[in-house]
């Protein structure tokens, strides 16, 4: 499996202007087939992963990093006065912030194990083997090059053995989303 690791230019240009002027984009990665496009507002971006606030129905939902070469194009979906801005502004939930504590964007293990541990539930995608599909738990090891995730399944059960996931497979870390907190909330504290 292949994947280019060369971020391009115009790519990062852009997404450190739409994380300067904190307007509404659609982020497109279409070198991964199946990939889902996502809307937010860019928070963060290194040369290896770039973080999104998620944006639906003029609402914040979590957070999704995605790896930073995988994005092709980075298209506005507004501008400073459209309405998800002016409606994310009346709620006071604009401009969109990174998460709190601040996450580490140069690498993986770094990424997903403080999202983990300042949100409980992350979701892994490996959209190249699993378009559509995600992983969802607590990330309970990290090695040299894979981690391990003890699973939450649909229902919120905690699943008794971890799974491992290698980093390069990864193309997707969501986090700090109403799915992720409401299985959370229902699974409670692993062990």
């Amino acid at each position: 499996m292949e994947h280019k690791d060369d971020v391009d230019d115009k790519v990062m240009a852009r997404l450190a202007e739409a994380a300067s002027s904190g307007v509404p984009v659609r982020v497109h990665r279409s070198a991964i087939r199946g990939a889902d496009r996502l809307d937010g507002f860019i928070v963060g971006t290194s040369a290896a992963w770039t973080l999104i606030a998620l944006c639906s129905d003029l609402r914040l939902d979590g957070w999704a990093a995605v790896r930073t070469p995988d994005i092709t194009k980075v298209g506005w979906r507004g501008g400073p006065d459209c309405l998800t801005v002016r409606a994310l502004r009346r709620r006071g939930r604009w401009p969109a912030r990174a998460p709190e504590p601040a996450l580490a964007l140069n690498g993986l293990a770094d990424l997903a194990d403080g999202a983990s541990r300042a949100f409980g539930l992350v979701s892994l995608h490996v959209e190249r083997d699993a378009p559509g599909a995600c992983w969802i738990g607590e990330v309970a090891a990290v090695r040299p090059k894979s981690l391990r995730l003890r699973e939450v399944d649909p229902e919120a059960r905690w699943h008794p053995r971890l799974s491992k996931f290698r980093f390069e497979d990864v193309t997707r870390v969501d986090f700090g989303g109403r799915y992720e907190r409401t299985l959370l909330e229902f699974a409670g504290p692993c062990r």
